[in-house]
């Protein structure tokens, strides 16, 4: 089995406000039923962000390569949609997401730890409780990975793209392999 990345929605509007979501045809790419709507979905709606609407854009053209989990954080938060059509999602619903994907690789016996990649600090928090095996890799950290790949000509010409639209995404290079 392929060693598959996991993008946190911090990453995906990153990527998309650099206009670099390419980079991500590089992996197997899974997202969680959450981040997916978190994210993807937004492109959907009348007031969609330029980021949005690029993910969106990116999905449609990539869907057969990326993989959308469901996961019991998302099934939950369906069933209480349905019972209540106003019902808010609470703080770190994505990420929460994440782990239960995590879990599930886990239980199946994944061969290649899961990447997942993020900037909330939420990750680095909670590192050691996530399923092992497991590497957590920031975007600054994927953009320096790329740029030894040769994907782009500079993590930090990248990172500029980024912040131009995004000037508070996380930009430290981390990379942790929970133990």
């Amino acid at each position: 089995m392929t060693r598959i990345l996991i993008a946190d929605a911090g990453p995906l509007f990153s990527l998309a406000a650099g206009n670099l979501l390419g980079l991500l045809t590089h992996f197997r790419l899974g997202l969680t039923d959450v981040v997916r709507e978190e994210s993807v979905d937004r492109g959907l709606l009348p007031d969609a962000s330029v980021e949005a609407q690029r993910l969106l854009a990116f999905y449609n053209a990539h869907a057969a390569h990326i993989e959308t989990f469901a996961t019991q954080v998302g099934i939950t938060v369906r069933a209480k949609r349905l019972a209540d059509p106003l019902y808010q999602m609470p703080r770190h619903v994505g990420e929460l997401s994440i782990q239960s994907l995590l879990i599930d690789l886990q239980l199946q016996g994944s061969s290649e730890p899961p990447v997942v990649v993020f900037e909330d600090a939420w990750f680095m928090r909670n590192a050691s409780a996530l399923a092992k095996p497991c590497v957590l890799l920031s975007t600054q950290a994927l953009l320096n990975y790329a740029e030894s790949k040769g994907w782009i000509a500079s993590a930090e010409l990248a990172r500029q793209a980024i912040a131009q639209a995004r000037p508070l995404a996380y930009p430290a290079s981390i990379t942790i392999v929970p133990a």
